[in-house]
């Protein structure tokens, strides 16, 4: 027959509860007070100390993707250090078990030796405990790991209601880990995309469904010689020429549609200068679907439109020249005897007539010596470039 548990015992009963409800409290709270991921595991610890021995104590994360384990947290008095594990699901520790059957342990020193010895597998190089008991936590992502204690003098340190405290906060525990690194890696993920867009050499800005500037990075308002100050909240019309306003809210209207497109835009300076840029832009959308804005890139082109101008006008400058160069080229037809050519129309002419005619070449006169010396014989042959005296008789 069952005997009525004592007053005292009854006392004893409510005020574990009580001690439990505020441990999950604590460890609950503890995600918005605790700094990072050591100070949670620190609150964990020191809220887990009120309702159970936590002298050694130590919390170990599980990788699926190789199966492996690490001890992020540890406090024990006699092993100090404990190496990561390579191959969890191959190696005889207590907390393979734990992860392998996703159920709690609690199990004494003679036992954990003989099941090292009957399960064959390398067995971890670390000091067997009198007691040790361990729990899975577990999120809806699977199981992340295992908390656990132990006495390395007291083979009696824990109990199934000792057990029974450590399962009812492991599930708060491994939420609020999860969440904490979840928060953790957002808060990374945010700091590394700040650091990029306040160190790229690009603009980058963000307009929001009124078509202001919501955001933009430091370069963004040195392109446009403005400070981030003067520029958040302004129209982005502000930075665009009157006649290319209807271009930009055409293109905005797309974006809202979900259009993303890359293309130039002129822009307009604070001080006037103009400035040339490549756009590459997508719409914002939040998780409800909807488009609140538009994200885009700006990339400064200013200097090659300039240097695009120069090359286009010497461009130009050389087809007006080459226009203006005239070639002879295939068949010339040249009189054997006169030495006349033909043209196009039938007609014979000088040889300089022709060539002027389809060249720019022009013609000065002059006699070469073998004329000089059959056109006027009276001058000595050795003479004839210089036509200088008559040849004596």
């Amino acid at each position: 027959m069952d005997t009525k548990p004592t007053y005292q015992e009854l006392a004893d009963r409510v005020a574990r509860l009580e001690g439990i409800n505020t441990t999950l409290f604590n460890i609950s709270d503890a995600v918005n007070s605790s700094t990072c991921m050591q100070d949670l595991y620190r609150t964990i610890h020191s809220a887990l100390s009120h309702v159970i021995d936590t002298t050694n104590f130590y919390i170990s994360l599980y990788d699926t993707t190789d199966d492996s384990l690490c001890f992020p947290y540890i406090v024990d008095t006699v092993d100090t250090c404990y190496p990561r594990v390579l191959n969890v699901s191959k190696t005889a520790s207590l907390t393979a078990g734990v992860i392998t059957s996703q159920s709690p342990l609690l199990i004494q020193k003679a036992e954990i030796l003989k099941r090292q010895v009957r399960s064959g597998l390398s067995i971890p190089s670390c000091t067997p405990a009198e007691v040790w008991l361990g729990v899975p936590l577990k999120t809806p992502r699977g199981i992340i790991g295992v908390m656990a204690v132990q006495s390395y003098s007291d083979p009696d340190c824990y109990d199934k209601t000792d057990m029974n405290v450590m399962i009812s906060v492991a599930d708060i525990v491994a939420l609020t880990l999860e969440r904490k690194r979840v928060e953790d890696a957002l808060r990374e993920s945010e700091e590394k995309f700040r650091q990029i867009i306040t160190t790229v050499r690009e603009g980058i800005v963000n307009i929001n469904a009124e078509r202001r500037i919501a955001y933009a990075n430091v370069f963004f308002a040195e392109m446009f010689g403005y400070t981030l100050d003067e520029i958040l909240g302004q129209s982005f019309t502000i930075l665009l020429h009157e006649e290319d306003w209807l271009d930009f809210s055409s293109r905005q209207d797309e974006r809202e549609k979900g259009k993303v497109e890359q293309f130039e835009r002129r822009f307009k300076a604070k001080d006037g200068r103009e400035i040339w840029a490549i756009v590459s832009a997508s719409p914002l959308i939040d998780r409800e679907g909807r488009v609140t804005g538009a994200f885009s890139t700006i990339t400064d082109i200013t200097e090659r439109k300039k240097a695009e101008t120069v090359l286009q006008k010497k461009n130009h400058e050389l087809h007006q020249a080459m226009n203006q160069i005239k070639t002879l080229r295939g068949i010339v037809p040249i009189c054997m005897s006169c030495k006349k050519i033909r043209d196009d129309l039938g007609y014979w002419n000088q040889v300089e007539v022709y060539v002027r005619n389809h060249t720019e070449a022009e013609f000065s006169h002059g006699l070469c010596p073998e004329c000089i010396v059959k056109l006027y014989p009276e001058y000595d042959e050795n003479d004839a470039h210089g036509l200088r005296q008559p040849k004596k008789d």
